[in-house]
């Protein structure tokens, strides 16, 4: 009532040409406690709309209606946005004007303002001012929650806190904060890391109404990765990264990798790149190659000053060891090694083969088990070729690694062997069938002979007419020779 009161005081003084209905009004507001007076609050975040209600519940509404919005800064009532009834609108010149009263809602007799990308100066008492064929006031404190840290620019290392105003202030808040949607109990950091990177919320309760305010924490340094923790895994004979990026628009100054707790020098195919991004790469991992490494990078801070941010992590190597048996064509068993295992949680095995035109399909031979080996009872020629080893953690497949399984010798000599085999069978069945022949040649000159036998007369024809044959050629005269000796002479 204090309040009323005072408000209409001040109004009285501002508008002395009007002296009398506020006079009527404020007799009225003596009289009927409360009665056209009335305060409210509105909470809301920075950066949201705010809607400062101002409803007229009487049933009396009469066109034309007057309305002023005000605002009391330092005891004086400044215009925030009116209009007179005729219709003639004035507001403060800014462009665009945040402040606005939508003229179609004042035939339900809601007369609100509308505030929009709320500041944190905008804080205060608000006058909300109605004449028609009554005279209604209403006062509207509005309370702006603001989060942010000090200081605003965090490096990893410093110090900062998180702080959550409330303009204008009071005493009956409670605030509560939450950092990437977990609720936290300290809202002081005293060495930041990347861990504490993301949004921040304040969540301030007052009179039964609950508002958050959000604010991104950006902490300048290594982004990638955050913390100590990070593994990175690579197969024998396979290139790998290890990723060391800078916060954006932070160059740091110097840029150095090293191997921690080793008296191994770096891989010789190590190599790193200068500026915000020194991720480091090796061409081709080799067996030691495993173990801690560490990028460093000094840059600039608050006040000038140097600060030096690093980052560990650990390369594990991996590969597929093979054992078998004495006999070739025995059991084969294939073990999925990784120079440290600690987070592995379960292996599976696949098996890759190749199509048409290089299509690539990978058959899952095991499920997802917790042994890392796999055992092939018998190797057969279709067991050679790629099988892979994809190795699992608690946040999900952490890499793979391939094996070329060739055929042993003892398959290759039973391919063999079975050749031979194949060949010595063709080569009995080409002698067969020439021994056959033989035989059935022999057979049909015996069948003759033994037709011929049949016909005595005949074969005696036979017999003289081969035996004649005979004479003649033995008794067949020789041919003339030239005598030696004698060149006259012709020897018969």
């Amino acid at each position: 009532m204090r309040v009323c009161l005072l408000f209409f005081w001040k109004v009285t003084r501002r508008r002395l040409e009007d002296m009398t209905p506020f006079l009527i009004v404020l007799g009225l507001a003596l009289v009927f406690e409360g009665g056209q007076c009335q305060e409210h609050e509105v909470l809301v975040a920075q950066g949201s709309v705010a809607v400062l209600p101002c409803v007229d519940e009487s049933s009396a509404v009469s066109y034309p209606t007057a309305v002023y919005w005000s605002r009391i800064v330092d005891g004086v009532m400044k215009t925030v946005w009116r209009r007179q009834k005729s219709g003639l609108e004035f507001r403060p010149v800014r462009d665009p004007p945040r402040a606005n009263c939508p003229v179609p809602n004042f035939g339900k007799a809601d007369y609100s303002l509308h505030i929009a990308g709320t500041t944190f100066e905008d804080g205060g008492k608000y006058v909300c001012e109605v004449e028609g064929r009554t005279r209604m006031a209403k006062i509207i404190t509005l309370r702006v929650i603001r989060a942010s840290f000090s200081p605003a620019i965090v490096v990893e290392g410093s110090r900062t806190e998180a702080m959550c105003d409330v303009s204008p202030g009071t005493k009956s808040v409670k605030v509560n904060w939450k950092r990437n949607g977990k609720v936290i109990r300290r809202a002081s950091l005293s060495s930041v890391s990347q861990r504490d990177a993301g949004n921040w919320t304040c969540q301030v309760s007052h009179n039964g109404v609950v508002v958050e305010a959000t604010v991104s924490l950006q902490v300048k340094g290594i982004a990638t990765p955050q913390n100590d923790s990070s593994v990175v895994y690579a197969a024998i004979g396979s290139p790998v990264s290890l990723p060391c990026l800078f916060t954006d628009g932070l160059i740091p100054n110097t840029v150095s990798w090293n191997r921690i707790s080793s008296t191994t020098r770096l891989p010789s195919s190590f190599n790193w790149s200068l500026g915000s991004s020194a991720s480091a790469t090796i061409q081709r991992v080799e067996d030691g190659d495993e173990g801690m490494y560490m990028c460093s990078g000094e840059m600039e801070g608050l006040n000038r000053g140097r600060i030096k941010v690093q980052r560990r992590m650990e390369l594990v190597v991996t590969r597929v060891l093979s054992s078998s048996a004495s006999s070739g064509n025995g059991p084969v068993t294939l073990t999925c090694h990784l120079s440290n295992s600690d987070q592995i949680t379960s292996y599976e095995w696949l098996r890759v083969t190749y199509g048409p035109n290089d299509t690539q399909t990978v058959t899952p031979v095991t499920s997802v088990q917790k042994t890392e080996s796999y055992k092939i009872k018998q190797v057969t020629e279709k067991d050679a070729g790629e099988w892979v080893c994809r190795y699992y953690g608690k946040q999900g497949v952490l890499g793979n690694v391939t094996y070329e399984l060739h055929i042993m010798g003892a398959v290759k000599s039973e391919k063999s062997s079975s050749g031979n085999k194949t060949a010595m069978v063709m080569g009995l069945g080409f002698l067969f069938l020439v021994i056959f022949l033989i035989l059935f040649q022999m057979y049909r000159n015996y069948r003759r002979k033994k037709r011929i036998l049949l016909y005595p007369a005949m074969e005696t024809i036979v017999h003289q007419a081969a035996t004649e044959r005979e004479h003649r050629e033995r008794s067949r005269p020789k041919m003339a020779e030239p005598c030696v000796g004698h060149p006259k002479t012709v020897c018969v």
